[in-house]
C-alpha cells in the first residue's frame, strides 16, 4: 500500500475515534494525513470508501487473528473459548476502534452494511466449522449448525457492543466462558427442539 494511503487511513482513524465519522470531513483527514484533497481522492471516491477499506483491512486482521489462535488448539471447547476470547481481547484492545465500526457506523451506507454481512458470515462459518469438529455433536445439531453458528456470531457481537459502551470493560474470561458454555450446553443437549 502507497504510503500515502496509508497515511489516510491513519488519518481517517485517528479523526473518526476521536470525533466521530458524521463529524470528520475529508479536509479533517488530509490535514491531519499533511496531504491533499487530490490524494485523497486518487485513492477514495468518497468518505465512505474510506471508510469501508478501513473496515475490510480490520475485518481481515481480526479474522486472522482468530484463525491463528484456533490453529494453536486441539478442536475442543477450549479451542472454542479461546477463539471466542481472542475477539473480544481484540475488539478490547482497540475499544474507539471497535465502537467506531460495530456501533458509530451501523447503519451508514448500504455497501459498509453489506461488507458487515460478509464478515458476520465468514466468522459463522468459522463457528460451523468448530461444530463439525465438535465430538459432542448430535445429529440434529449437524443440520442446525448454521442457526447456532449465526447465533453465536450475534451473541459475541452484541456481548462487545455492550461491553465497549461501559466505563470499565467487564474481564474477557468471564465473556468468553459464558459464551463458550451457552455453545457447550446447546451441543449437549441431546433433544434440540
Amino acid at each position: 500500500m502507497p504510503d500515502q494511503q496509508t497515511r489516510l487511513l491513519t488519518a481517517s482513524l485517528k479523526a473518526f475515534t476521536e470525533n466521530g465519522y458524521l463529524e470528520t470531513s475529508v479536509q479533517d483527514i488530509v490535514t491531519i494525513a499533511r496531504t491533499s484533497k487530490t490524494t485523497f481522492y486518487k485513492y477514495y471516491k468518497n468518505k465512505d470508501a474510506l471508510l469501508i477499506h478501513l473496515f475490510q483491512l480490520v475485518a481481515t486482521a481480526l479474522i486472522e487473528t482468530v484463525e491463528v489462535t484456533l490453529k494453536s488448539y486441539p478442536p475442543t471447547s477450549e479451542r472454542t473459548y479461546q477463539g471466542i476470547k481472542t475477539y473480544i481481547d481484540t475488539c478490547f484492545r482497540y475499544r474507539d476502534i471497535a465502537k467506531l465500526l460495530m456501533v458509530d457506523t451501523v447503519g451508514l451506507c448500504p455497501e459498509l452494511e453489506s461488507r458487515r454481512l460478509d464478515v458476520y458470515d465468514h466468522f459463522a462459518r468459522i463457528f460451523q466449522r468448530e461444530l463439525s469438529c465438535s465430538p459432542d455433536q448430535t445429529e440434529s445439531i449437524a443440520r442446525e449448525k448454521w442457526v447456532l453458528s449465526h447465533a453465536m456470531v450475534g451473541a459475541v457481537n452484541q456481548i462487545v457492543i455492550q461491553s465497549v459502551m461501559l466505563k470499565n470493560l467487564p474481564p474477557t474470561e468471564l465473556l468468553a466462558g459464558v459464551l463458550e458454555k451457552m455453545l457447550s450446553k446447546i451441543l449437549r443437549d441431546e433433544s434440540p427442539k
